[in-house]
């Protein structure tokens, strides 16, 4: 309005006009980008998932990133490895336990039920790595397939 204002009486000088565009730039553009950020973390975090649903048991798993777009310090290395499997192929001892599912679950900012958190092997441990699998982009046929023995 003001610009219009200035703009009929010829009183807006090159200045003003200049930094009256920046401002409207930035009110206008500012929400614009921001929702475009989103938008793009949204399109990693569902193409991290994709990839890590065309993976095989024994395939690299990648680390998918959270709504903040924040990376997990710690992430599974293999489906093999977060379905819990004890003894890796290769002979290697599966490092990924029950707490690590806890701690990258909260991660994301999943619920899930706070009973029987010690038992590596319980229902509810499984129910949460499947849980878990699910947030990486893993189907539950893919940890399943990933159990049996070669």
């Amino acid at each position: 309005e003001i610009y219009l204002q200035k703009k009929m009486s010829g009183s807006l000088s090159a200045d003003e006009l200049r930094t009256m565009m920046k401002e409207v730039i930035k009110t206008e553009l500012t929400p614009i980008i921001s929702r475009l950020d989103e938008i793009e973390l949204r399109f990693q975090i569902m193409s991290t998932q994709q990839q890590n649903s065309l993976a095989g048991r024994d395939d690299h798993l990648v680390a998918v990133p959270n709504e903040q777009g924040e990376f997990p310090e710690e992430f599974p290395t293999t489906i093999r490895s977060l379905s819990g499997i004890e003894v890796l192929p290769d002979g290697q001892q599966n490092n990924w336990n029950n707490m690590k599912t806890i701690r990258l679950l909260e991660f994301y900012g999943e619920e899930f039920e706070q009973t029987d958190l010690y038992h590596e092997h319980s229902s509810r441990s499984w129910a949460r790595r499947l849980l878990l699998a699910t947030k990486i982009g893993v189907s539950r046929i893919q940890m399943n397939f990933a159990q049996i023995e070669y």
